[in-house]
């Protein structure tokens, strides 16, 4: 009896919990594995294995996506979140206002979380507090910066929001300024590429980004100094180093996973990589993959007379292709021309020309009045000239017979004295 209560039991308790498991997750949940769908492109070069359960590879000045592993499957981005938060604020703050914590800021101060132990009251400048939210990625201080820029934490997460759309985010949505893990914050690789893509346009978050070590000096609540060191491995020297990165987050929870978001330049291309939810330490090892395939595997290429094109006017393509393997399509727009360059029908740069200036065309009518008047003018002319001559010769006519006339009266006049 007891074995048979068992085995009717058991496959619904089963059921139960891959139940319970199940509505656990978001809605918006994908196990994965997923595709690398760039491997799929004819001409393309293979890419590395990565563990990560996404990624994506992307060219800053055309945005060519090079690798792509579910780029827009949402995922959690951890603390790689401080990206944009650090972004909003440096936009709408200055580095020298000052940041009194309160208790919004100092209740995250938690073994469980990062931190530089804040206190209630303590005092930091704006930009101190950026250097400990991206060297130190204390969490802390993302949400003090946040009510402080924002009046809220809830205000400045809408601006955030709004800053994610304004970039061409379309899988994100961010619930805090930190990235504590909560269902409702995620967001996709491309989009993070998108949101570092912007951030180091800003010469500030360049700064503190690549930044290896930073201290914040005694503060009014805290006589010791605060020695902060950048946790992106691939930043600073070591190991792990790569030469050329610049610029990046980590991230981690159990949520997560570790995610690693990463911008690196040679030969004045510059790469963006972000690879999310690894269980492991293989998110740089990974990074430094992709890198290296992006670097060695593809070449910009001079589609366009540089003096000719206001932006762009080349393309990222792989190594061995060459102009005529790539096409163009033209868009005009107003006094310009917009063209997207195509290789098997993907994406690889752009470029935005001057339209050519119209030819002049010729005033006929003015042409023919010109030469109207120009004929009547020698007509008249010539009409003068004639006038002219007449008169000389009725002149000199005139002389002449008055000349004789005087002749012949003084010959008449002798003839009556004789």
């Amino acid at each position: 009896m007891k074995k048979w209560k068992i085995r009717f039991f058991m496959p619904c308790i089963v059921l139960l919990a891959a139940l319970l498991c199940s509505s656990a997750q978001p809605a918006w949940a994908s196990s994965g594995p997923f595709p690398v769908t760039t491997d799929q492109i004819p001409g393309w070069p293979q890419a590395p294995e990565i563990v990560e359960t996404t990624g994506v590879l992307m060219e800053d000045s055309t945005n060519t996506i090079l690798y792509n592993k579910g780029m827009h499957e949402r995922m959690y981005p951890a603390s790689t979140t401080k990206v944009l938060s650090a972004l909003v604020a440096i936009e709408n703050s200055d580095l020298s206002e000052k940041v009194v914590f309160t208790e919004t800021g100092t209740a995250e101060v938690t073994w469980e979380s990062a931190n530089i132990g804040m206190q209630v009251g303590e005092v930091l400048t704006m930009e101190q507090c950026l250097y400990a939210m991206m060297l130190a990625s204390a969490n802390e201080v993302s949400t003090q910066v946040a009510e402080h820029v924002g009046g809220s934490v809830e205000q400045f997460v809408e601006m955030m929001n709004q800053k994610a759309r304004d970039l061409g985010c379309e899988d994100s949505h961010f619930a805090n300024a930190n990235g504590w893990h909560n269902e409702d914050h995620y967001t996709s690789a491309y989009d993070m590429a998108l949101i570092l893509q912007a951030a180091i346009q800003n010469e500030t978050f360049l700064t503190i980004s690549g930044t290896r070590s930073y201290t914040i000096p005694p503060t009014n609540m805290n006589g010791e100094a605060r020695n902060l060191h950048n946790h992106h491995a691939m930043i600073v020297k070591g190991h792990y180093y790569y030469k050329g990165v610049f610029a990046g987050k980590t991230g981690s929870t159990d949520e997560a996973g570790n995610t690693l978001l990463t911008a690196c330049k040679k030969k004045g291309v510059v790469l963006i990589c972000m690879v999310m939810q690894s269980q492991d330490a293989a998110v740089v090892d990974d990074t430094a993959k992709l890198f290296d395939y992006g670097y060695k595997k593809f070449r910009k290429l001079q589609m366009t007379d540089p003096g000719l094109t206001k932006e762009g006017g080349y393309a990222y393509v792989p190594k061995g292709v060459s102009e005529q393997d790539v096409t163009s399509q033209d868009t005009p727009q107003e006094d310009l021309v917009f063209s997207q360059y195509l290789y098997q029908d993907v994406p690889v740069g752009t470029a935005l020309a001057a339209s050519p200036e119209p030819t002049p065309v010729p005033d006929t009518s003015t042409e023919e009045l010109s030469k109207e008047q120009e004929t009547a003018g020698e007509a008249s002319a010539e009409k003068e000239e004639s006038h002219l001559v007449s008169y000389v010769i009725i002149g000199v006519l005139g002389l002449l017979i008055l000349l004789g006339l005087s002749l012949i009266i003084k010959i008449v006049c002798k003839t009556k004295k004789h």
